[in-house]
């Protein structure tokens, strides 16, 4: 993570524009921390500041960060030439030639735009060096091809090789968040190859039943999910759970493109299932859940440092920071083995807002917010 220590910091006078970047408003300092909202390209995130030893740390709120390392760098050496005197170490180096490309989405509401519009929309989860996704891309122009996948670098390279193409999109956020941002039956085809098997903890499993119900949602008529695995046991748990669809089941079917990690597996000899599943009828929806209202007024009285742990979720505040007629709450919630974090910005009399990141309405993360407005309201 690209950071820089100072000496000193100047006296922050915010709202303040140095160029491309703004830095729009800080907190009050908690704990030697102190975090500076800032945007760049449409793109935002929290420079944190920490003081400790008579000299400050400069870096990027490592919940906030995004994938755009460019950007930061851009906003951290900014933020460095107006603020800070005295610099004693640098750890970073704006690379104009490390930006994007543009067929990245990093803002849901971006992409909820886009995915609405297309007639003939795949989704591929977790592409890794993308030669599944730019294939399909290739090969069937008429068609569009949206990527999702965690590993960065990943991220970065085949946002490169795709910038030609007009027909991909990658996004740079949870995938949860997409799928959550899809309107119902506007896919043809969800892909997902080769996912962390955990055979050892089958319940960190990207398939799950609310996976499911999410694929038979935003699934079109007819639509399929694939899954492409070298675990028997994920390709039979994957089996049981979408078992009341209509499926095709393989071992060691042909494919027309591997991955270089498949084509290492084949030459050790080992087997490799396709288990590909339609969905025939679409079912009326749990529109309780995908309606559930989230915000609300917080109690100032009754805001402190939440810490609740349920049978399946739990809720943590972990700081609260204030700032102008504001406070912004870092809060973790959500399963145990799938947490979230967020920032929220709460005025009294007004219902909070996420900074930065939407919610992710999965059922774990509802119960946990259902448990926050029990305490806070």
């Amino acid at each position: 993570m690209p950071n820089f220590k100072a000496k000193y910091i100047k006296n922050l006078t915010l709202p303040i524009c140095v160029g491309e970047v703004e830095f729009k408003f800080k907190t009050k300092t908690q704990l030697g921390k102190t975090l500076v909202y800032t945007n760049i390209n449409n793109s935002s995130f929290f420079i944190e500041l920490n003081e400790k030893n008579n000299e400050f740390v400069v870096k990027i709120d490592k919940l906030t960060k995004i994938t755009d390392l460019a950007l930061m760098q851009k906003a951290l050496e900014a933020f460095e030439k107006t603020f800070c005197d005295e610099i004693i170490s640098k750890a970073y180096h704006y690379n104009k030639f490390k930006e994007l490309a543009s067929n990245v989405i990093s803002s849901p509401k971006d992409f909820k735009e886009l995915i609405n519009s297309l007639d003939n929309a795949y989704l591929e989860i977790g592409f890794g060096s993308g030669r599944h996704l730019l294939y399909q891309a290739k090969n069937n122009p008429q068609n569009t091809y949206i990527g999702i996948e965690i590993h960065k670098p990943s991220l970065i390279q085949v946002s490169k090789l795709a910038k030609d193409l007009k027909n991909i999109y990658l996004l740079d956020f949870d995938a949860r968040i997409a799928i959550k941002e899809l309107n119902n039956s506007c896919l043809n085809g969800i892909y997902l190859h080769f996912p962390v098997p955990w055979d050892d903890a089958p319940y960190r499993r990207v398939v799950s039943n609310e996976f499911k119900n999410e694929c038979e949602r935003v699934l079109k008529e007819n639509g399929f999910f694939e899954l492409r695995s070298d675990s028997l046991m994920y390709a039979e748990y994957t089996k049981n759970i979408f078992s009341d669809l209509d499926y095709d089941y393989f071992k060691n079917k042909d494919a027309r493109i591997i991955s270089k990690y498949e084509s290492r597996w084949l030459k050790m000899n080992k087997d490799i299932y396709d288990f590909v599943c339609y969905v025939r009828n679409k079912k009326n929806l749990n529109q309780e859940i995908i309606n559930q209202k989230i915000n609300f007024k917080i109690d100032f009285n009754k805001l402190n440092f939440i810490k609740h742990i349920d049978e399946d979720f739990f809720l943590k505040i972990s700081r609260i920071y204030e700032c102008d007629n504001a406070k912004i709450i870092q809060i973790a919630y959500g399963g145990f083995d799938t947490p979230s974090s967020s920032y929220l910005l709460c005025k009294e009399n007004e219902e909070f807002e996420f900074l930065f990141h939407d919610f992710c309405p999965n059922t774990l993360n509802l119960k946990a917010f259902i448990k926050l407005k029990e305490f806070l309201q």
